[in-house]
């Protein structure tokens, strides 16, 4: 019998500290844009997983001083049918 794989879920970085900062236009909890907030649950696993990198990217720039922020995921194409 052929086990199926069913790849874990990508956990959101909410941490409850739901704020945009102003100054850099990111929420001061977790470091995402509100377009990647928004748009988070429609992402797929791998666009989820991109938005995880830039959030560490941004933490990082934001932490040494740097202005290098990663952009915004932005929100999904809508995708046609047919």
């Amino acid at each position: 019998m052929d086990k199926a794989f069913t790849p874990t879920p990508v956990r959101s970085p909410c941490v409850k500290v739901c704020e945009i900062d102003e100054a850099v236009g990111l929420c001061k909890g977790c470091c995402r844009t509100q377009d990647e907030r928004d748009w988070w649950v429609a992402y797929t696993d791998a666009q989820q997983r991109e938005v995880l990198r830039r959030c560490d990217q941004r933490r990082e720039a934001l932490h040494e001083g740097r202005g290098d922020l990663a952009p915004s995921m932005g929100p999904v194409e809508p995708r046609r049918k047919g």
